[in-house]
């Protein structure tokens, strides 16, 4: 009886290995497998969230950049900023002795970078509310170069200032090939006037 104990106690002992092979390690097999899946999903989930907030930031980028392209005055307001500045000039009784400009398309972004240099004579308050009126101008001016000398033995400076400005081109919703009609190529003016 001791004996036939010990074949059943056996036997159940092989069923419960072959049980274990046949159906424990397989499902052992796949909740790993599972495990490793939701570790992927769970990658991919970060990587899209990622990539939501990066489309979210390129998405404002680009709308904000519509909406300072919707400020740029087009390429016809040149000379009434220019005129603007000395006008501005000569309100504060600065002496303007030359305006000089010229356009440079830059096709790739559809503008024109006007470059100008301007020269202004006057005294150092009147020069200095000059710069702080140019600095709140709400044209698309930025100042590149700024050189102040005086003159020797009186109280006035000469201001000369490098200025870049951006202007829509008028070529942009033309085709290519077109030529801008009109368009001057540069300008000096010169006053004797103080």
């Amino acid at each position: 009886m001791r004996g036939r104990l010990l074949y059943i106690a056996g036997g159940v002992l092989l069923l419960n290995l072959a049980f274990f092979v046949v159906m424990l390690l397989p499902a052992r097999s796949a909740v790993s497998d599972h495990a490793a899946t939701l570790q992927d999903l769970q990658a991919r989930v970060r990587s899209l969230r990622r990539e939501q907030r990066e489309q979210e930031l390129v998405n404002s980028l680009l709308t904000g950049i519509e909406q300072f392209r919707t400020r740029i005055p087009p390429q016809g307001a040149t000379l009434a900023m220019i005129r603007r500045l000395t006008d501005q000039a000569r309100r504060l009784q600065l002496h303007v002795p030359s305006i000089r400009y010229q356009p440079t398309d830059l096709p790739e972004e559809a503008l024109v970078k006007l470059a100008v240099q301007m020269e202004v004579d006057g005294p150092y308050g009147a020069i200095r509310r000059f710069l702080y009126e140019l600095e709140g101008l709400q044209d698309p001016l930025m100042i590149e170069k700024l050189v102040l000398t005086n003159h020797r033995g009186t109280d006035r400076l000469t201001l000369r200032l490098q200025l870049a400005a951006f202007f829509l081109a008028e070529s942009a919703g033309q085709e290519k090939g077109q030529t801008i009609p009109g368009r001057p190529a540069q300008e000096t003016r010169n006053r004797a006037k103080r």
